[in-house]
This record gives structure tokens, sequence and C-alpha cells, in this order.
């Protein structure tokens, strides 16, 4: 099987094409647990409870890179999807309900200028296949 490589990365947010000059998108879940041990265990023992899961988010910021900007306000919410291999017929596709939670702007000295943003999932990924 050939290897994957992210140069065809599609990712939106609330309908805002975000993908452009991105550097690294790291979309991840995971499952809360609380501990159930009491008394005399001798070890901890635990229950899975709800679904949770973010995404972190950088990329150049451009010259026009307002709509960028304006569209990883922090507080806001919406739909960010996301396929790794582009929208092409038959490739995955993931979208889900998030909060922007966090927005950074890097502006180092004779570097290019990088805009970063955080992503807190508000609801179950779902995961499907274009055209659907």
């Amino acid at each position: 099987m050939a290897g994957l490589t992210g140069k065809n990365l599609y990712v939106a947010f609330n309908g805002t094409d975000i993908s452009g000059k991105y550097r690294k998108f790291d979309p991840g879940d995971g499952i809360g647990t609380v501990d159930q041990s009491a008394g005399d265990d001798a070890a901890e023992t635990f229950l899975t409870t709800l679904t949770t899961g973010d995404a972190t988010y950088t990329a150049l910021l451009q010259e026009d890179g307002s709509v960028v900007y304006t569209a990883l306000a922090p507080g806001g919410e919406g739909t960010l999807e996301w396929a790794e291999e582009g929208t092409a017929d038959t490739k995955m596709r993931h979208w889900v309900n998030a909060i922007v939670t966090g927005r950074k702007q890097s502006i180092p000295y004779k570097e290019v200028v990088e805009i970063s943003a955080t992503f807190l999932y508000s609801g179950a990924v779902t995961h499907t296949v274009y055209p659907a």
C-alpha cells in the first residue's frame, strides 16, 4: 500500500476553506474515564464515559490572511471538516461541530508569519466518503 502525504488535505471551518497554506493539522479523539475503584481494591479500575476530541491547525498567514484570521476567532463555533486525501469521490471525509478555543500568531524576525488555532469538538465526529 502506498504512503500518504498531506499535499491534498482539505480543511474548512464554518464553510471557509482554510487549507490553502496549512503546515500542520492534527485532529484527534479520545474517551473520558471515571475511576470506579473503592474499598479494598488492589488496583484502580475505570469505566468509559463520553467521547472527546480536539484538533490543532497551523498555517502560513498570507498578506490577504484576514479571511482565515477572522474565521479562527476564539469562541467561534461551527462545522470543522477535513479530508486528508482531498475532496475527490471515494475519499474519506470527516466533520464535527467544534469551538475555536484559542488562536495564536507567530511573528518571528526574518521568517514567515504563522497562525494557529485549537478546536474543541462539541459532538461526535462523522466519518464518511465523498460525495456524501
